[in-house]
């Protein structure tokens, strides 16, 4: 490419990459309340982000630009096997822009020969889905999202009470059950509401007023059933206003599980949080017992580790934990993820303050 097309394409992509980034966000958004009334898990993400922000390491995706009306939102969990930690990855994207992420896909569909073959962390094992790896997050990378990260140890029993106290995960399903959104074990109960508050304060805090909110979640033990699916909207639809701002409405609130027959493009998205929530957890609880030199992680995940040790020109990445200390006590803090050798080819894009 000539030299005046090459700067010319920079400069083009600079300000395309400037207007998708959300300048001096309102992070702020346990305002209506003592902070300490909220949720545990919503105390944490808002200092997590606060704090990242303070170091000038967060960027949030601008999801009303380009007219944009609506928000997509897709979340995936890993842990409840084997493991040291439960991991809940969501992912918020403008849902207007979905299509050119889709069209991208074909095309890594069509040359990976992967037919309607869902991208599955579980699935790694597969030639044809870890080589597509590469190309499936660099397209990622083009979508206008945030994908949020939190791993919260197994010994934390529960994020909305006294989690050293044994009776906190029966108080948490009692709630549910004395509001008519019963029905769950107590363990389930309590992922229902991590995923709920945490989902809800992602919304409330990329959302703009008058978008509509589309949400897809995993076929999962929170939501087996269309009943339980139901009643997980209802409790959304619940927990949302407690962290949106007065001035800002959502008239629309829709969700779905995956779709049967299957929707390719919208497994497709549901994937991104898949592979994240399945990498990050592996590698955390890996890390509790062997040093980071000696690591070994499934075939694939340092492809995962490498999309997230970066913002893409659309996508920002956020990952964080909650763990209890050697007193026994809770903390949390911001998973920093850093390339020893980044890529020779990268290119940095500055974002400028507005």
């Amino acid at each position: 490419m000539p030299q005046k097309q090459n700067r010319e394409y920079t400069e083009r992509l600079i300000e395309f990459a400037n207007q998708l980034v959300l300048k001096h966000p309102n992070l702020d958004l346990l305002s209506h309340h003592p902070k300490n009334e909220y949720p545990i898990i919503t105390q944490d993400l808002e200092a997590l982000l606060q704090e990242r922000n303070a170091k000038r390491k967060l960027l949030l995706p601008n999801l009303s630009a380009f007219k944009n009306q609506a928000l997509g939102i897709f979340s995936d969990y890993s842990g409840e096997g084997a493991g040291n930690y439960y991991t809940y990855s969501v992912l918020v994207c403008g849902y207007g822009f979905t299509s050119s992420f889709s069209e991208k896909m074909k095309l890594v569909r069509k040359n990976f020969r992967l037919g309607d073959k869902e991208i599955a962390f579980k699935d790694f094992g597969m030639g044809q889905v870890r080589a597509c790896l590469p190309d499936y997050l660099a397209a990622a990378n083009d979508l206008p999202g945030f994908v949020c990260t939190l791993a919260v140890d197994k010994r934390i029993s529960t994020l909305f009470g006294p989690h050293d106290d044994p009776s906190s995960l029966h108080n948490v399903a009692d709630l549910l059950a004395k509001n008519g959104l019963g029905g769950r074990k107590p363990r389930e109960a309590e992922k229902l509401l991590r995923v709920v508050h945490m989902t809800a304060f992602l919304a409330a805090l990329l959302g703009t007023d008058g978008q509509k909110i589309f949400w897809m979640t995993d076929n999962d033990a929170i939501c087996a059933n269309p009943n339980q699916h139901q009643s997980m909207m209802a409790l959304f639809d619940r927990v949302l206003p407690i962290y949106t701002r007065a001035d800002i409405n959502f008239p629309l609130l829709g969700g779905a599980l995956p779709f049967q027959p299957k929707s390719i493009e919208m497994n497709d998205l549901l994937s991104i949080p898949d592979v994240v929530a399945g990498a990050v957890a592996q590698y955390l609880t890996k890390s509790d017992t062997e040093s980071k030199e000696t690591i070994s992680l499934k075939d694939g995940a340092e492809k995962v580790f490498t999309f997230l040790a970066s913002d893409g020109i659309g996508l920002k990445k956020a990952t964080f934990l909650i763990r209890l200390n050697r007193k026994g006590e809770m903390e949390c803090g911001d998973i920093d993820i850093a390339l020893h050798n980044p890529p020779v080819d990268r290119m940095f894009i500055p974002i400028f303050d507005d």
